[in-house]
């Protein structure tokens, strides 16, 4: 998969530190796919797990904040556990970020406790 342009997307100056860090956690990935939290549009990569993705987002905005201490990011201490709404579904149902795959039109309704965007934990 050829990298996405994070410098393009983000601006020009974006710190070259932040791109490393976020490749670093990322697996391979060709697109960032819009999904909703708490009701506003950001970008996530494809081919991640949300729990990845919005450390991703975390890393290049500022806007995403997690108490890592938590989490195993494995899926065996189920603290992840969000509300989320699929593509196409009709109502939102209780899955692990870490074990869910970020694809566009995914809307996290309610974030799990140690999450926070923009300050509000929802």
């Amino acid at each position: 998969m050829p990298p996405v342009d994070l410098k393009a997307f983000f601006g020009a100056n974006i710190e070259e530190e932040k791109i490393l860090d976020a490749n670093d956690i990322l697996r391979p990935y060709d697109a960032l796919v819009p999904i909703k939290i708490c009701g506003e549009t950001i970008h996530l990569p494809n081919n991640n797990s949300v729990w990845r993705g919005l450390q991703f987002w975390g890393l290049m905005t500022g806007d995403v904040r997690i108490d890592f201490g938590r989490f195993c990011i494995a899926g065996t201490c189920l603290r992840c556990k969000m509300m989320i709404k699929k593509p196409g579904a009709s109502d939102r149902e209780p899955l692990l970020a870490c074990q869910t795959t970020a694809e566009a039109g995914l809307e996290v309704v309610k974030l799990a406790e140690g999450f926070a965007y923009k300050g509000r934990v929802k």
